[in-house]
Parts: structure tokens; sequence; C-alpha cells
């Protein structure tokens, strides 16, 4: 929000700054700077939800990366995409947001980001390369005709009656989360403060009996957690495991009865709230013992392809120097070819010519002359 504001105060006065702060606040993003922040849990579930629907291929890399979706939209959508795109680009997504009065427009712009820079985010390897990519991908967006126009033309069926039918889905799950959430809160306060108790118990009996006393209202938390200790196996098992009868008639007062019930009552769910605890963290170990095996598995698959294809690119080399050597092989013979070639044709010529002298000499030496005269112009002819 300080950038939302500082921004506003770079162009207008304090005062008018500070009105136009509250009016877009109240007016826009009402429950989002909350301190559940209701509404901004619930447009991240929307925002992934499109994202499923749009980008099917790149959430999927996402998952496998072990990147969420929120992650990466989340400081999106609470800085406004102050500090995340140049503030040219920042200034026409305002315009569109305060023009058409709703959060329409974060949404394509998102989606948008998303489509420009979804396939380079595939080629990543890592969760921490991708998201540093993005982040430089997206802070380096100065064309902002061209965010703007992705971003309006490219999601027309992103409207507000859309992401209203989608807010009435995921806003239940939200609220149960919250008070799943807070019931777990006030579960470890009140587990501290019995555990307090139960010190205080141990160290100084006779007080806290005596506080016990004085109150009747205490006596009646006390009457609850004994029929729930009655309900629990966990406490009956226990309770039959610590002779709970010799313990009771020790006690000199009921009180005091209803005082050690209730600090065994802490114990067990003191030893419950650890053993959900724990296993929870088994099981996310599990789950991240079953990521990395993937991983390994992949990496290792991986190095086989590209082994694979190293050698098929040396045995394709290989084919190219046989074929260029064969090529050379074959051009050698076709010059021998032609050079024998033009021998015999040389050959046939002066065989022909000579064939045609010989004619010439009988033509013009008839047999009537003497052989040696024959010869003899034969000679001077050569």
């Amino acid at each position: 929000m300080n950038f939302f504001a500082g921004l506003l105060l770079l162009l207008m006065p304090e005062e008018n700054a500070f009105w136009a702060f509250v009016g877009i606040i109240d007016e826009y993003f009402a429950g989002y700077y909350t301190e559940d922040m209701i509404e901004s849990q619930v447009d991240q579930l929307i925002f992934e939800e499109l994202m499923r629907e749009r980008f099917p291929k790149l959430v999927n890399h996402l998952d496998y990366l072990g990147v969420q979706v929120p992650w990466i939209s989340g400081s999106w959508f609470l800085s406004i995409f102050v500090n995340v795109i140049p503030w040219e680009s920042v200034l026409r997504v305002w315009d569109v947001l305060l023009f058409e009065g709703n959060r329409v427009m974060l949404f394509r712009t998102a989606l948008a980001l998303m489509e420009l820079y979804g396939p380079a985010l595939v080629t990543t390897k890592d969760a921490g390369d991708a998201i540093t990519l993005l982040q430089s991908l997206v802070g380096s967006t100065f064309d902002s005709s061209q965010l703007v126009f992705t971003a309006c033309m490219g999601y027309p069926a992103v409207t507000e009656a859309r992401l209203k039918e989608l807010r009435d889905k995921h806003l239940p799950s939200v609220l149960v989360v919250i008070e799943e959430r807070s019931m777990k809160g006030r579960a470890l306060k009140d587990s501290k403060g019995i555990a307090t108790k139960l010190y205080s118990f141990k160290h100084d009996r006779g007080s806290l009996v005596e506080e016990s006393k004085t109150t009747e209202e205490s006596v009646a938390v006390a009457d609850a957690s004994v029929q729930l200790a009655s309900c629990s196996s966990n406490l009956n098992e226990m309770l039959s495991s610590l002779n709970v009868d010799s313990e009771l008639e020790a006690l000199p007062d009921p009180q005091d009865q209803v005082v050690w019930l209730k600090v065994e009552l802490c114990s067990l769910l003191e030893e419950k709230r650890s053993a959900i605890l724990r296993a929870e963290e088994l099981e996310t170990a599990l789950m991240e013992m079953v990521k990395e095996d993937n991983r390994l598995e992949l990496n290792a698959r991986i190095e086989q392809l590209e082994q694979e294809l190293a050698e098929l690119q040396q045995a394709l080399a290989d084919k190219k120097e046989q074929e260029v050597a064969m090529l050379q092989v074959l051009v050698r013979l076709e010059q021998d070819q032609k050079i024998t070639e033009d021998a015999r044709r040389r050959a046939e010529q002066g065989l022909a010519a000579q064939k045609l002298e010989v004619h010439e000499l009988q033509v013009s030496f008839p047999p009537s002359y003497d052989c040696c005269d024959a010869g003899h112009s034969l000679f001077s002819v050569e």
C-alpha cells in the first residue's frame, strides 16, 4: 500500500492523494487489506482457476517445480502492479482499472503477462529460476500498448459477472480455512494457558484448589472438562493405566479431584496437539521426498535422453563424413571416366584420320604403281 500511496502523491497534492487513496481502497479493494485478507485470498483462487483454464501446460509445469500460482500473483494484486511492471505500464493499467470501476483489469493484466512470458517459464528447471526469470521479464514490460491490448482484447470472457460467479464459488472455502485457522490459534492459546496452569498446579497446588473453590464458573468449567474426559477414549486408557481410584481416594477434597482430572485432560490435549503437528510434519516430509524422487527420476531420464541424442548426433556426423567421402570418390571416378572418354575420343579421331589418309593414298596411287614407288611416295607424304 505504501507504493500505491507514493504513486498517488507523485500525481496529485497530498490531500487529494489521501482521498483518492481512501476511495480506491474502499470502492475497488474492499476486504483486500484487512486482517484476514479474505478478498485477496478469494482472488488468488479465482486467478489460479483461470490460469488452469487458459494455460494448463504452464500450471502443470509450475506444479512440477513446486511453485504455487498465488506466490506469483499475490504481490501483483496487492501492489496493483506497482514496482512490478514499469511506471508507464502501471499507469496504463490503472487508467483501465479506474475507468471500468472494478478489479477485472487486474486479472486480465496478470493473464496477459502469463501469456507473454509463459513460454519462457516452461523452459525453467527450478522453482527459484522460474520466479527470478518471471520477475525479470515482467519488470521489462516497457511496451504498455501491447500489454493493454493483449489484456483487453485477448480475454473478453473475463468479466465482472464471471468473477462474481467464481467469488461465490471460492468464498465459502476461504471462510472455512480462516475459521479453522482461528480455531487452531485459539486452541494453541488455550493449550499455552493450560500448560501455564499445569505448571502452577505442580508448584502450588493449594492456591489452585483455593482459586477453583472461590468461583462457581471454574467449577462449571471443571465439570464440563470431566464430562469431556469421560467421553475421550484416550483419557479412559490413561485413567485406567494410572489407577484413578487410588488417586481419587488420596485427594482430600472433590475439588482436588476435579483439578487433577483437568490437569490430566490438559496433558492429553497437549499430547494430541503434538501428535497432530508431528503427523503434519511427516506428511510434508513425505511429499517432499516423493517430489525429490520424481525430480531425480526425471533428471536421470533427461540425462539418458541427452546421451542418446549425443549418440545419434555422433552417428549422424559419421554418416555425413561417409557421405562426403563417397561423394569425393564419385567425383574422382567421374573425372577419371571423363579423361578416359577424352582419350578414347582422341584415339578414334586419330584412327579416322589415318584411315582417311590411307584412303586418299589409295586414290592417289593406284595399284599399278610399283611398291617401291608407292612406299617412296608414302614416305614423302609422311
